[in-house]
């Protein structure tokens, strides 16, 4: 009887303590930001007294009554003890800030524990991706905690699977880490798109980089049009052209959507088609090529929220001039055309029309000529029934 007696008392604690256990609490804190630990008990007017503990080291202590401790990394919300909240918070948080914390409050009556398991993530802030060579394309981002994932893909898709890429990864001084990719191309010569994927440890961040390469050639004096297409879905961003020549880098055009202000350091040479950027055309327009000063690279970027994309073309300008050959050219050559048939249009008219006031005129002449003849034969010739000598007598 003392046996089952035991048992069920044993089971019924087990059974209390399964249900009166508080479960963990986990929490997320960002790298170099303040960060909360939650923790909460019955409020009391009782003596309290509060302990948080970093993997069973105690590392603050908080008696209600007391000045706090004079502790620059963390801190409690002194005032809201009364009320039962005796919630931690860390500043500043560092790769250190990790691991399982264990709350207790101490009072009178009763002792209550909660913990808290804390992970420490720095966010992606930036990525890059460019031409390392006239071969590979590298992808890069650093600053990252824990160690991001990487990927590579193609659009359209060159060959089954992924790239080959080489990536290396490695943490700096604060335990942060920076990670490069190298992706080889394919086949030089085709015009594919190369999106590098980063993705967060904990998947809360995913950030996307693509690059584009062409080249195309222009001629002196040519009116060029340099393609770019925008990205579907891409909200808030800035757009920026740019030309490289040389090593040097010189802005063209930056475009802010957010507030839609433009600026235009080529505004003479250089423009954008605002009747066909509403459907996601953003190709430069570049009057009057300049020859050899001219040639070089040109790029557009898109910066977003979590993404960038790129567009670069190479563009060649050959030395002897040409009519130009599209855009404005092509409007100024139906011009000169429609000018130069509505002469020729004209000639012709003014020739026909003095043709037949020519004609018209000599017939006239003619016929007046024949009048005269007529009456000139009339009195010449002697009628039938006139006797011949009175004509006789008439002459003498």
């Amino acid at each position: 009887m003392s046996y089952t007696f035991i048992g069920i008392y044993t089971f019924l604690r087990i059974l209390f303590f399964v249900e009166s256990k508080v479960p963990d609490v986990h929490v997320t804190c960002i790298y170099s930001k303040d960060c909360i630990l939650p923790c909460s008990f019955t409020s009391t007017d009782d003596e309290v007294v509060i302990q948080w503990y970093q993997q069973g080291e105690l590392i603050y202590s908080f008696q209600k009554g007391e000045d706090e401790p004079d502790n620059s990394d963390m801190s409690l919300f002194t005032d809201a003890v009364s009320q039962g909240n005796a919630s931690l918070l860390l500043e500043d948080s560092t790769i250190r800030s990790r691991g399982r914390y264990k709350c207790m409050v101490n009072t009178t009556q009763t002792v209550q524990e909660s913990f808290v398991i804390v992970k420490v993530e720095a966010l992606i802030s930036r990525i890059s991706i460019e031409a390392s060579s006239s071969e590979y394309i590298q992808c890069s981002s650093y600053g990252i905690y824990p160690a991001p994932l990487l990927t590579w893909s193609t659009e359209p898709r060159l060959s089954p699977g992924a790239p080959h890429s080489t990536t290396k990864i490695a943490p700096d001084s604060n335990g942060l880490y920076s990670i490069e990719s190298a992706v080889r191309k394919v086949n030089s010569s085709s015009h594919a798109t190369y999106t590098c994927t980063i993705t967060s440890k904990y998947r809360s961040q995913v950030w996307t980089a693509s690059l584009l390469q062409k080249e195309m050639t222009g001629k002196n004096g040519q009116y060029l049009v340099v393609p770019c297409t925008a990205p579907k879905n891409l909200k808030n961003f800035t757009l920026t052209w740019t030309f490289t020549r040389q090593g040097k880098h010189e802005e063209i055009i930056t475009y802010y959507s957010e507030n839609k202000n433009l600026v235009n350091h080529w505004d003479k040479h250089a423009e954008l088609d605002w009747h066909k950027v509403s459907m996601g055309d953003w190709s430069l327009h570049i009057e009057h090529l300049e020859g050899s000063t001219q040639s070089g690279t040109y790029t557009c970027t898109f910066s977003g929220s979590q993404a960038k994309h790129i567009v670069q073309t190479r563009v060649n300008v050959s030395a002897s001039r040409v009519a130009p050959s599209n855009g404005k050219g092509n409007r100024k050559l139906w011009i000169l055309a429609v000018v130069v048939a509505v002469l020729v249009l004209l000639c012709v008219s003014l020739y026909m029309f003095k043709k037949y006031t020519g004609k018209s005129k000599n017939s006239d002449q003619g016929h007046q000529r024949d009048t005269e003849m007529q009456a000139m034969h009339n009195e010449d010739v002697p009628a039938e029934n006139t006797p011949l000598s009175e004509h006789t007598k008439a002459d003498s």
